[in-house]
């Protein structure tokens, strides 16, 4: 990567060096070992990579510094070719194609250079959002001498039809309105059609969120008040609210630009960079950025401008999908957007050049494929539905169909390919189906890895007398964190592998649909001698088949064929056997399963034998099933017999190798194993269980599979990490402490009623509790009602009054508030913050206050004598006689 960031000419300068050092004698022929210029060099390295920011950007600015309008029109016809639409290359592009045909001056070069500005405004103009653009056009418009008046009219008219609604097309609109002032009139009749017209531009104008919306209302008001100030109160106040809504809105909206970066406009300088999108990676930002677009999509889709025409409307938010699709290249779910809304509108011809443009641009994304495939798929039934269909047409169609598959499958294996490549490059085994014999041979370490240890001795003595060699850790930690980094990588590699599994399921299904059963059988010929086939296809392929023929054994075959590649993997193994089973084939089934647990190892078989034992559970008598359980103790000794006797009563949850939560009655009733309440009804956060303080521990359960208790005590677990010792549990989880003493509990309701309004005295205090008295353990759910009497707890609980127990019961459940949310820290700052001015009281009821206390390290006078505040001196007792009034008396602090 080194070699590709330098720049062409210093790799150029490196490889001639190079070979003068050399003393070759070898004859080279001069012009096959030239170095290429940096222009081709630049070439060659962005086919390699063709999202690479920085060459484009070199390879522009090299074509500018020369002055040829040849390399210059390499250079932006290929930078456009990848990213379409981008304004600052257009705009550079254009400049210099008016460099070169200057209106009303000879021509500077020939056609087939450089496009003409013509040739450029056809291919762009209707495609770009972009205000800059529609700017260019109507300078050029007006700048040549052919163009009338009339002409330059119909020219703004249709950049308005396009832009118009864009905030940044104010000055559009400004410099519109100037030209229809300065159109000259020689009668009555051409001055009432150019204040028709101007008025109508108004009209249109302060409608829109414009950058100068403001500025143009002002004009407008002028205009009309300047005309007659009876009519300007009447077209004013009709606009008046059209024209306020849109002020409201532009602040919003500027709201949205600025969040996803549409705020500032770009620098259209030919030395200035070109702003190009970048792949993402899914950072946060970028996962903001496209969470933004899509609440801007949505707020446009909304209509915040209450845009009554719906032709206005649909052109407005064409171009906003138009500037998010350029703007976010390189995000499929943009482009999706883009489609779906254009699919509701009608605009069939714009859907598909939304989801073609989006390919392009994302050639490995499974949305857009699987979208484009439907999309072609549903004009293949629209052709069929036609009146004298060309049964030819047809063909092909159903062929194209295919051939989106097979480019899809395509790129991912090139993807595939590189990265498997990367992989055994780093150390890594082989992934793909055509190394399968060495993917169990270990990982290949490269010679210069390998570090001499210590001979195994010298090893053990240390090891056992606890001293660590500093390089050998090192060593190993290295030879660790290469595994794990081959793990990872693998891992990866498997993910994608399975992926474009269900690219080729989608084919077959697609070809099941347009071909039946001789389309599905040619499509999985071809796709099960691929590398990077996944046992998913296989099972795919036969329960498709299953479906077109249930009774032949085609299906069954499939599923054999697919043994010879994965008869080491458990899930493929488990979905077969469910297959023979629904199927009623218990011989097949049968020998399925002798012949795989006998090949492969005992605890990676165990879903196999629990799959066995639930459906021997179902057609098997008690002999079997004893037989069938000695088979099973003796394959797996360490288990419990608890654990192997409960395991033939479990329902569900058995069928795959991860299973979800079954139905194991014996653990969760007679082992005391906690409920596992369904998502539907249980709480997201529910309060720990309180289990009671003994040394035996309840039974675990994890994933619907029951960890039976052992007939040992489990040992004292200490906290691996030492910060976490001293650590307090959350309060949610704590423990009602013994030693605090319980809190004074509430009457019962009807002692609260014989009380009436009698003030109640305190009641006596608790009794004390000993010391390291365990709290009460929980009542299960179901269980009898314990009687508290019995337990010597006071007939006075903690409850509260019916009326406010009643008024509880009614109030919804806190979880199914989905208002609003304040921040509680903050409110009450706001609130400790707020200066409240005193009451309004009459002045004859006004009582003198006492002064203020005096500051720290201030002298005052009392009674003649002088204190100081620093000194502690004890004030005197409160007087609480009737206030006597002013006088003699000493005033009260």
């Amino acid at each position: 990567m080194a070699d590709i960031e330098q720049p062409a000419f210093l790799a150029i300068g490196e490889s001639l060096q190079h070979q003068d050092a050399s003393q070759t004698t070898d004859i080279v022929d001069e012009n096959e070992m030239a170095p290429a210029n940096p222009f081709e060099a630049l070439q060659a390295r962005l086919q390699d990579d063709p999202h690479d920011v920085i060459a484009w950007q070199d390879l522009v600015n090299f074509a500018e510094d020369s002055g040829d309008f040849k390399l210059i029109n390499e250079a932006y016809s290929s930078l456009l070719k990848v990213y379409p639409n981008t304004i600052q290359a257009q705009i550079a592009y254009m400049r210099h194609s008016q460099r070169a045909y200057p209106i009303g001056k000879p021509k500077l070069v020939d056609q087939d250079v450089i496009p003409t500005p013509q040739t450029l405004f056809s291919q762009w103009l209707k495609q770009s959002p972009d205000v800059e653009l529609w700017k260019l056009y109507l300078e050029y418009v007006r700048s040549s001498q052919a163009s009338s008046r009339d002409v330059v009219k119909k020219a703004y008219e249709f950049a308005l039809r396009f832009v118009g609604q864009e905030r940044e097309a104010g000055d559009i609109w400004k410099d519109y309105i100037e030209y229809i002032k300065d159109d000259p009139t020689s009668n009555e009749r051409e001055s009432q059609e150019k204040m028709d017209l101007l008025r109508s531009v108004y009209r249109r104008a302060v409608q829109i969120p414009i950058d100068n919306l403001e500025q143009i209302w002002r004009e407008w008001d002028s205009f009309e008040n300047g005309l007659n100030k009876l009519t300007a109160k009447k077209f004013l106040a009709d606009v008046s609210p059209d024209y306020m809504t849109a002020r409201m809105k532009k602040t919003e909206l500027a709201e949205h630009h600025k969040r996803i970066g549409l705020f500032h406009p770009p620098v259209y300088d030919h030395k200035a960079p070109i702003e190009l999108p970048i792949p993402p990676v899914l950072r946060s930002e970028e996962r903001a950025l496209l969470a933004n677009w899509r609440k801007y999509l949505e707020f446009e889709e909304s209509n915040p401008l209450g845009i009554e025409e719906k032709s206005m409307l649909a052109a407005r938010i064409m171009a906003v999908y138009r500037k998010g699709v350029i703007k976010m290249r390189f995000y499929p779910e943009i482009w999706y957007l883009a489609y779906l809304w254009a699919q509701s509108m009608g605009k069939g011809d714009d859907a598909h050049t939304f989801l073609k443009n989006g390919l392009d641009a994302n050639s490995t994304s499974f949305l857009l494929n699987f979208a484009y495939s439907e999309l072609h798929e549903q004009s293949i039934l629209n052709l069929q539905a036609t009146a004298n269909a060309d049964p030819k047409k047809i063909e092909e169609k159903k062929a194209e169909g295919h051939e989106i598959y097979k480019k899809f499958v395509a790129n991912l294996k090139i993807e595939l390919d590189r990265l498997e490549e990367l992989h055994i490059a780093e150390g890594g085994n082989p992934v793909s189906q055509q190394s399968g014999q060495t993917q169990n041979q270990g990982p290949v370490v490269p010679a210069q890895n390998v570090i001499e240890l210590e001979d195994d001795i010298t090893q053990k003595e240390n090891e056992f007398y606890g001293i660590v060699d500093p390089a050998a850790a090192e060593a190993k930690e290295r030879e660790l964190e290469r595994e794990r980094e081959n793990e990872r990588r693998e891992a990866i590699l498997v993910a994608k592998r399975v992926e474009l599994g269900q690219v080729n399921i989608a084919w077959m299904r697609y070809a099941k649909r347009v071909g039946q059963s001789a389309g599905l059988r040619n499509v999985f010929k071809e796709i099960r001698a691929d590398k990077w086939v996944c046992w998913q296809v296989f099972e795919s392929a036969a329960l498709l088949e299953h479906q077109i023929s249930p009774t032949a054994d085609v299906a069954a075959k499939i599923f054999e064929l697919g043994l010879r590649f994965f008869s080491s993997d458990v899930d493929y193994v488990v979905r077969y056997l469910n297959f023979l089973i629904n199927k009623c084939d218990e011989a097949n089934a049968r020998a399925l399963f002798e012949r795989i647990v006998v090949s492969m190892e005992a605890e990676k078989a165990r879903p196999i034998w629990q799959r066995w034992l639930s459906y021997q559970m179902s057609i098997a008598d008690l002999p079997t099933l004893q037989k069938l359980d000695k088979r099973i103790a003796d394959t797996y000794p360490k288990d419990r017999a608890m654990k192997l006797f409960a395991q033939r009563y479990l329902y569900l949850g058995i069928e795959v190798v991860a299973p979800p939560s079954g139905i194991d009655a014996i653990a969760s009733h007679d082992l005391q194993t906690p409920l596992k309440i369904p998502s539907v009804v249980a709480p997201p956060h529910p309060t720990p269980v309180q289990a009671p303080l003994t040394s035996q521990q309840p039974p675990n359960v994890s994933n619907g599979s029951h960890v039976y208790p052992s007939y040992n005590p489990p040992p004292t677990i200490a906290p691996s990490n030492p910060a976490f010792a001293n650590a307090r549990p959350p309060p949610a989880a704590r423990m009602a402490s013994p030693l605090q003493p319980p809190k004074r509990p509430l009457p019962e309701p009807d002692a609260l009623s014989s009380q009436k309004r009698a003030r109640r005295s305190p009641p006596p205090p608790a009794p004390p509790q000993r010391r390291q008295q365990p709290p009460p353990p929980s009542r299960r759910w179901g269980s009898p009602q314990r009687d508290d009497r019995r337990r010597g707890r006071s007939p006075d609980r903690n409850m509260s009054p019916p009326a406010l127990a009643w008024f509880i019961s009614q109030l919804p459940n806190p979880r199914a508030y989905d208002g609003p949310v304040f921040n509680i820290d903050e409110f009450l700052k706001i609130i400790s913050n707020v200066a409240v001015p005193p009451p309004s009281v009459p002045h004859d009821r006004i009582r003198s206050r006492s002064p203020p206390p005096p500051a720290r390290n201030s002298r005052y006078m009392t009674g003649g004598e002088e204190f100081d505040t620093d000194m502690r001196i004890a004030r005197g007792p409160p007087d609480y006689g009737p206030y006597q009034g002013p006088g003699p008396r000493p005033r009260r602090y």
